[in-house]
């Protein structure tokens, strides 16, 4: 049998033991609660990247179809609590049917997958008063800001469903809390395992534009630019192979920790932080390059032809990082005087700096013999001071945080207004404020074989005068604008939701007028600049447990851009049925 197909048996005996238990259990409380939910979302354009040798592509029509049964267990005696949440998730689009013998498989021909949300025990007032003890799988959130959480580091992200916004994984952890008196309280928090974040499943079309080179180092990416746009010349394009995690050993000096001392002062909500561990959006730290010579030629285009591919095997690494963290949360009652009829202001702050351990990138490549040039077999020339290694991640701090305001007019009508400097998915030094620091969003080298190969092989710093890139800071700035309308007796809900990318864009290139390199700022509000996220959505409560949902998860701006990346996945039009008990 299927071991995960065994351990969902396994697990939901369990449950239903416990359950048939709960009746002869006087000295158990027990509680059973859930929600079973059907999830169906369509696609509304299609995304594509590569050319016919290196092609991926997310189709239109149906992008979603599951079927949720989530139980929560909590059984309770006394001091003590165990709590059980899981997710049965029956998925309704089939990926893994390959061959004629898969269709003898339920477990293919009918996919499912188990989350595990918790699993934990806990203990309160352990050997003292107000000594609290939590210990399992769980997760911790820390933050106070509204879904953009830059402090919530304990556990990895969820970006598998993009309607959860601010979603994590759990893990397996221990939690203590300890409130010797008054409202503070010290905790601390041990993992012993890292686990990485949950992408998307449009995130290896973003991985396949090896264009975005990752170097910090703009001498070592005109280079590569140029070398890689004159051998795509003469027909051997680069193409991604692999892409290989390497997750951190399970030793002693890999596990994380992070402890914290929340409070009350004046009535505000007050919290310090400490993390230690890694980033859990991976890393690039070796590149391996091999030529494959053989003639291929697109099916539906027979004079489009390439004479081999240069094909690359990248690995991937989670860099350390240390985070400080500092949230505020309360209210402000500023306009109070003027009216008792207005309603206090509340504010969130969530602040983290981020202290990252430097990140360098090895290049290795087979000899690669291309006819009219040769690169030899072994270490690549980075041609950098000392002979050092070109970096991925400065060590240089920097900040991330959520600015948020919330004010609720009357019962019907509610509004949040955030800025956000820097979404989960963004690190290392460099934004519009303190720092310089880019990721590269398009890039490659302009003119012909001749030009292109003068440009490589002439002057100081190869790939200087004909190398082009499309830079965007690391840390980016968003407006995050909610509306909540309420209406039939509120029943019906109404949900307007955007998040505008107020970042801007940077082109740098070689101005011939100038003797020199020059960027030139492409505005957030431009054409080519412009990137936001509209999300509406109605939903109906019938009351007894049952809703029904349905909105757009629409997203806006071109391939290069934030939210129109290609791995961002596209617009999304999507339902949802839920009964909770």
């Amino acid at each position: 049998m299927n071991r995960s197909l065994l351990l969902t048996h396994r697990l939901l005996l369990a449950s239903l033991l416990l359950v048939a238990c709960a009746s002869r259990a006087e000295a158990f409380d027990f509680r059973l609660s859930g929600r079973l939910q059907t999830d169906i979302r369509f696609r509304t354009g299609e995304k594509t990247v590569g050319d016919f040798y290196d092609r991926q592509k997310l189709v239109s029509g149906v992008s979603r179809n599951e079927n949720i049964a989530k139980l929560r267990l909590e059984v309770e005696a006394g001091r003590f609590i165990g709590v059980v949440e899981v997710d049965i998730v029956f998925i309704g689009i089939l990926r893994n049917v390959e061959v004629f013998n898969d269709l003898t498989l339920r477990y293919k021909t009918d996919p499912y997958r188990l989350e595990a949300h918790a699993i934990y025990v806990e203990a309160a007032d352990i050997f003292v008063d107000g000594l609290d003890i939590r210990i399992g799988q769980q997760k911790v959130l820390w933050g106070k800001g509204d879904q953009f959480n830059p402090t919530n580091n304990l556990n990895a992200n969820d970006f598998e469903d993009q309607l959860l916004f601010g979603d994590q994984v759990a893990n397996t952890m221990v939690r203590v809390d300890y409130n010797p008196k008054g409202s503070f309280t010290i905790s601390a928090v041990l993992i012993p395992i890292f686990k990485p974040a949950v992408l998307p499943r449009s995130a290896p079309l973003g991985l396949s534009l090896l264009d975005r080179l990752p170097f910090v180092e703009p001498q070592v990416r005109w280079r590569v630019h140029s070398e890689q746009s004159l051998i795509r010349a003469f027909g051997f394009p680069t193409v991604l192979r692999t892409a290989t995690p390497i997750l951190p050993e399970r030793n002693f000096s890999n596990m994380m920790g992070a402890f914290r001392l929340a409070g009350t002062i004046a009535k505000q909500d007050v919290a310090l932080s400490y993390f230690i561990g890694r980033s859990d959006i991976p890393q690039p730290f070796a590149n391996i390059s091999r030529l494959d010579s053989t003639r291929r030629c697109d099916q539906g285009d027979p004079t489009n032809c390439i004479n081999g591919a240069v094909l690359v095997d990248v690995g991937l690494h989670f860099p350390r990082v240390h985070v400080i963290g500092l949230n505020v949360a309360g209210q402000l009652d500023l306009l109070g005087w003027i009216s008792k009829k207005i309603k206090p202001i509340g504010y969130r702050l969530e602040f983290g700096m981020y202290l990252p351990q430097e990140s360098s990138i090895v290049l290795l490549q087979e000899q690669l013999d291309f006819g009219f040039f040769t690169q030899p077999r072994g270490e690549y020339d980075y041609n950098l001071d000392g002979g050092r290694r070109p970096l991925t991640v400065e060590s240089k701090p920097f900040p991330k945080w959520s600015l948020g305001l919330d004010y609720s007019f009357n019962r019907y009508l509610y509004v949040n207004m955030q800025w956000v400097h820097g979404l989960a998915d963004e690190f290392g030094a460099g934004d519009n404020l303190f720092s310089d620091g880019y990721t590269v969003r398009s890039g490659g080298a302009d003119g012909n074989q001749t030009q292109l190969f003068a440009c490589r092989f002439a002057g100081s710093t190869p790939g200087e005068r004909c190398a082009r890139e499309l830079l965007r800071p690391r840390i980016g700035d968003y407006l995050v604008i909610g509306l909540d309308v309420k209406l039939m007796s509120d029943k019906l809900l109404a949900r307007l939701f955007m998040i505008l990318d107020l970042t801007g864009l940077v082109e740098e290139y070689f101005d011939p007028a100038q003797n020199q390199r020059v960027r030139r700022r492409v505005s957030p509000f431009s054409a080519d600049g412009f990137s936001a996220v509209i999300f509406p959505q109605l939903t109906y409560n019938f009351g007894n447990g049952l809703e029904l949902a349905a909105g757009a998860l629409v997203k806006l701006g071109k391939d290069h851009t934030k939210f129109g990346d290609p791995a961002a996945g596209g617009t999304d039009i999507w339902t949802r049925a839920r009964y909770s008990f």
